[in-house]
Parts: structure tokens; sequence; C-alpha cells
């Protein structure tokens, strides 16, 4: 959201806003509750002395100047919202200090947000956190932030199979316990086409986009195929990841047991703690060694930095409570963390870790997080 505030407010410096760009701009305005005094002040700050010293240091190179004077408000322009939203607190005081940072507002974990469920006719269902048990469908109730199937009489002939599909958009994760008792965590952005029972040899879902996590139940008279746009992975009963990687890649991370990852001729059996991944050029399907806690945290509802810099970490932060961040230094951008924690921890909390076991230090104050040393 900054980050298209930063630009629009740049184009309106040089007068080169069009009607949907201005009309945009209102909104943002009117969410961060910026008046026309304080839009004045960022565009004042703008172009100050420190803009202005900038260009002068190139006036000799005319044919530059509208080029770096853009350059030089982008740059500035974070430093006047940080500073807007940091400093027009109602009746501002001191921040309460907790340990070495400075929390001005508790920023809360996001809500979770929960699924869409696609029946067979196309109808859509939207699945909401409810307590006790809801039904469904025939054979499905919803059971607090869980999908659970159950078998159907499968006695009659001429059985037509069904489909539901779960979708998760971002920011959301659901649980669905499948007809046959296999487990699946669904990670955000994900969409999962399966039958409301399972009838003949084999039990076959289709992962068309995202990440999930199943706990297969056993069955070896019929073999469980997760089919992906680039390849299948076949079980008889086992926990296992499997994630659509940009590129159209298809990683599949095995915990427990043993699966069969598979595009056209090419196929591989993978033991636990290994990756294959496929790729979408010929039939290669590299496999690797790899630290199964690192890939399957999200499931735990954890985040897990391993040796990751301290802009990526934010980065991800960032996106996942919604908040802005600002560098007072920017020399801690590059200073790596090993952290595990709950990602429905509150702000704070999760940046007091990191202050713990490094150089940087926060100040959270509405939805801005300022990194200092």
């Amino acid at each position: 959201m900054m980050k298209e505030l930063h630009k629009l407010i740049t184009k309106d410096i040089f007068d080169c806003l069009s009607e949907e760009d201005a009309g945009r701009l209102r909104e943002l305005r009117d969410e961060l509750h910026i008046d026309d005094e304080a839009y004045r002040q960022m565009k004042k700050m703008i172009t100050s002395r420190e803009v202005h010293e900038r260009i002068m240091e190139v006036r000799k190179k005319p044919s530059r100047m509208i080029k770096i004077m853009r350059y030089a408000a982008i740059l500035i322009l974070p430093v006047a919202i940080a500073a807007y939203i940091l400093l027009n607190q109602e009746n501002a005081t001191k921040p309460e200090v907790v340990a070495q940072n400075q929390i001005e507002e508790k920023l809360p974990a996001p809500v979770r947000q929960q699924a869409l469920l696609v029946l067979e006719d196309g109808s859509v269902l939207q699945l909401q956190r409810v307590e006790g048990k809801k039904e469904v469908t025939s054979n499905a109730i919803t059971n607090g932030n869980e999908l659970v199937y159950s078998k159907k009489d499968s006695s009659a002939n001429n059985v037509v199979v069904e489909y539901n599909t779960v979708m998760v958009p971002q920011g959301g994760e659901y649980h669905v316990m499948l007809a046959d008792g296999t487990k699946v965590w669904f990670n955000e952005e994900t969409q999962l086409r399966f039958p409301v029972d399972f009838v003949g040899d084999s039990r076959e879902v289709f992962l068309s986009e995202g990440e999930i996590y199943l706990e297969v139940a056993r069955d070896e008279k019929h073999p469980f195929i997760v089919h992906t746009e680039n390849g299948d992975i076949q079980v008889l009963g086992t926990e296992f990841n499997v994630k659509c990687l940009p590129d159209k890649k298809v990683a599949t991370t095995l915990v427990k047991g043993s699966v069969q990852v598979r595009k056209e001729d090419a196929k591989v059996v993978l033991k636990p703690n290994q990756q294959a991944v496929v790729g979408n050029v010929m039939n290669v399907i590299t496999v690797t060694e790899v630290d199964v806690e690192e890939i399957i945290c999200w499931k735990d509802n954890m985040f897990f930095f391993r040796d990751v810099e301290l802009e990526k970490i934010l980065d991800q932060l960032a996106e996942w409570y919604g908040f802005t961040v600002f560098y007072e230094n920017a020399d801690v951008k590059q200073e790596k963390f090993f952290v595990r924690v709950d990602k429905y921890a509150e702000v704070g909390k999760i940046l007091d870790v990191i202050s713990d076991v490094g150089n940087a230090k926060f100040k959270i104050s509405g939805k801005v997080v300022t990194v200092y040393k």
C-alpha cells in the first residue's frame, strides 16, 4: 500500500496523475487519514532542501534533472509518510518500551481467513469457523476450522463420482478430512479438487495451485494419487508436502513413509527428508536432502527463518500482518537471523525475539514498523 502511495504522490508532484490515479490516491488518503495539511507537508518535504541539494549536484547535466528529481522524490517520500504517521498520533505520548522495542500500539495477528467450497453443481459456499458441528452437504460437516467428509453408502450400482473444490485465499489456511480419513492442510492461495467419496481402484485428487500437507490414510489396495500440472505423486499411506512453485515447478517433500514422484516416463521414489522438484522443461526430476521442519512449519502455524536476511524476514511478516517497514539504518537489512516464531503471535513479541538475537531494534506506531540500531 505504501509503495503505491509513494508512486501516486510522486506523480502528483510532477502533474502526471491520470483520473484513475487521482481516484486511487483519494482512497489511500482516506484510509490513512491524511488530511490536506499533512499532504501539503509531505509534498513540501519532497521538494525540501535535501532534494534541492541532490539536484544542484548535477546542475551541469540539465538533461538528467527531471529524472534525478523523480528518483530523489521516491527516496525521500517514504520518510515523509513515515514521519506523518509517527508524528500525528492523537494525544501522542512517549511510547512504552518493551524488551528494547518501542510499542505505541499493538499490532495483532491477522484473523485467519476461511475457505470457499465449490460444489459439483458450481454453487459456492463460504466455510466459516463455527462452534460445534454444522452440516454442509449430505456427507460433509464443518467442525471449527475443518471440513470433514464421511464415506457414502457405495452399495448401489452405477455410483456417480461427485467432486468438490476447496479454495483458500491469500492469508488464509484451512483443514479438510477426506472421506477415506486422509487429512489435508491447506496453505494460502491453494486450490484442490477431490471426490466427495472415493470409488474405484484408486484415490485421486487434483492440486491446481498452492501448497498442501497430507497425512494419507493407509489403504494398500487403493493407492492415493495427487495430480498436479507438472507430474503426479503416488502413495499408499504416508505424510508429505506438495507445493506448486513459480514457473510451473512442483516440489514434493517426504516426511514419513514412501512416495513415488513421476512425470511421464521419469520417476523417483523418495525417502523421508528428501524433496523432489519436477521441472517444467523436459522430464527432469531433481532430488535433494532438505530440512523438513523448515518446509512444513506453515502447517504448524510457524514462521521458520534459517540464516535469512532481516529485510526478507520483515517483507514476509509485513505481508502477513499488513504493516509497512521503514528503515532508519539501512545497514541492518543484510543482518541474518535464525528464528522460529508463532505466526499468530502479536507482532511486538516476534520483533522482541529478533531483537534479542541481533542488533536491530523496532518501533511500532499504527501499521508502521521502524527499524533502527
